[in-house]
């Protein structure tokens, strides 16, 4: 390895990451995933560390009550790790009842020495803003007496908890709130449902949210016997067909005919949403059999219309042009090698993208042998943004806490353009897609610019298409696609640096970002954010 290589590792990485990653590449070493005993060992909190938490002055100690359900052979050693909280202004709640904040803890768990102090912490950082619960990171203490099945949290997902609880079983929750409540309530559907009254507020129809943070550090651990499967997946509410407007299904295209014929197929015969309008965008296509096909779709059906841009390749741009003629109240964005394989997706995706502040909708679409190919986009993830699960088998058990999120609609970042749906007016709103980004990440840009007016964007796992992406993709294989890819990916990282620095709320900053998604990072590699790389393009 050349002595710039090596500098360029240190820049990029810090000193110690890019010391480690510039050995590895010396000495021909392949970086395997992380075990969580592994992550566990590089991340374990000293007696020193432990100290320093002791002298650190807090601005704001509040008085917490801790109240407990859990049977009575799992109450000795939950009182223990209770007993050895660093900050010391804790007690029971019936001796306490006027406390500012409240311990709910719901079944047998421990709890690590610093938790009530990281809480403290919390509420001194803020200054005073109003928060109105905390909850944290936390394992599974297994039968063999080892930490496992990690749950790395994501930041306060709305939809998500409204489908299942992901915040777990311990939250630190203001005491005011909680009496309005009328809890805390314990079990496993109680406590659920109180966490929900907490944090999801119902004023005239709309929801709204009081403070809810998360602290991303494990600071509990369940014990063993607790069920930490995920709940079953939610059911979608259906619209009548009273409520079905029409939705513009673009369809940029390029030849693969028998693609195309399989998409629009599965759109008139599988879907179940009959109220479309279907838009070809033809760009340059060279195939008679591909002109035949557009005889014969515009023909049978008076939806589809097929549209010309005779213009050079651009992904935005060519999507710009279909949503100008479109007339549907809401846009399908789609993918020529896309086939629905759940009747419902439309409506599905629908269902999430006609309520308030929802900025896109995006689906669940596997490979051709059933591999997920897109389950949301994690900001950051490969340096500038990856999809979540690539790669995965849905078949296959995944950790219990990725299981949950990946069966229920949540947040994410951004979705994929291959199967996108948002309302028109937000499309054209934030100026469509942009047209510099001619190829790559013009959808992720689209979905940061939604979520930068407020509006979020939402995983509809419920929502299931096959993607057969090698079929139509092509590959970076030319000095000018080179340049170009170099020069959209200049664009995206100055314009989001400071997204890129802060990392994706929607996933854990404990999991790794050039790995397997979901999996934990791994410390001594990853102390930088890998997206630095591309500022030097």
């Amino acid at each position: 390895m050349k002595l710039s290589q090596a500098v360029s590792y240190v820049r990029d990485h810090g000193i110690r990451s890019g010391a480690i990653l510039a050995a590895d590449r010396l000495l021909g070493r392949e970086p395997g995933e992380v075990s969580y005993a592994q992550w566990l060992s590089r991340n374990r909190l000293s007696s020193h560390d432990y100290q320093k938490m002791e002298k650190t002055p807090l601005s704001h100690q509040p008085r917490i009550g801790v109240i407990a359900s859990m049977e009575a052979k799992d109450r000795t050693p939950f009182f223990q790790s209770l007993n050895l909280q660093i900050y010391r202004n804790f007690t029971a709640l019936k001796k306490e009842p006027l406390a500012e904040f409240i311990l709910a803890v719901n079944g047998p768990c421990t709890i690590s020495p610093n938790l009530l102090w990281e809480c403290a912490r919390r509420l001194s950082e803020e200054d005073g803003q109003d928060i109105g619960l905390i909850y944290f990171d936390s394992d599974v203490i297994g039968e063999d007496g080892h930490k496992c099945h990690p749950s790395f949290r994501p930041d306060f997902d709305p939809d998500l908890l409204s489908c299942a609880n992901y915040m777990g079983n311990v939250v630190l929750v203001r005491a005011d709130l909680a009496r309005e409540a009328s809890g805390p309530d314990f079990g496993t559907d109680a406590f659920y449902r109180f966490l929900k009254k907490v944090c999801l507020r119902n004023r005239e129809g709309e929801k709204e949210t009081v403070s809810i943070a998360h602290i991303p550090k494990v600071l509990y651990h369940d014990a063993a016997e607790y069920d930490v499967q995920p709940s079953d997946r939610e059911e979608c509410v259906q619209p009548s067909p009273m409520e079905r407007p029409l939705i513009s299904v673009l369809i940029p295209n390029k030849d693969h005919a028998a693609d195309l014929r399989r998409c629009v197929d599965s759109l008139l015969t599988v879907n179940t949403w009959s109220n479309l309008e279907i838009l070809i965008l033809e760009n340059h296509s060279e195939e008679e059999e591909t002109f035949a096909l557009y005889r014969e779709l515009e023909a049978s059906d008076a939806r589809i219309r097929v549209l010309t841009w005779d213009k050079p390749f651009n992904y935005s741009a060519i999507n710009n042009h279909g949503a100008a003629f479109a007339k549907g109240e809401y846009l399908l964005l789609l993918n020529n090698d896309t086939c629905i394989l759940e009747p419902e997706s439309i409506a599905r995706m629908y269902a999430l993208a006609s309520k308030p502040c929802v900025g896109a909708v995006g689906a669940l679409l596997l490979y051709p042998d059933n591999r997920v190919q897109h389950a949301g986009i994690i900001l950051g993830h490969g340096g500038i943004a990856g999809h979540a699960w690539e790669g995965e088998s849905p078949a296959e058990p995944m950790e219990p806490f990725s299981e949950l999120v990946f069966s229920h609609t949540h947040n994410v970042s951004a979705v994929t353009g291959a199967c996108m749906l948002l309302k028109t007016s937000f499309y054209k709103g934030v100026g469509g897609m942009d047209e510099s980004l001619a190829v790559t990440f013009n959808d992720v840009d689209l979905c940061m610019r939604l979520r930068s007016e407020g509006l979020r964007i939402l995983m509809c796992p419920q929502a299931c298409l096959l993607h057969d992406e090698s079929a139509s993709r092509g590959s970076e294989d030319t000095p000018q696609k080179v340049a170009r890819f170099h020069e959209e990916i200049r664009i995206f990282v100055h314009r989001w640096q400071a997204e890129l620095e802060k990392g994706d709320p929607f996933y854990n900053p404990n999991l790794t970002l050039v790995g397997r998604s979901w999996t934990a990072k791994d410390e001594l590699r990853e102390d930088r954010k890998p997206y630095r790389q591309y500022l030097h393009l």
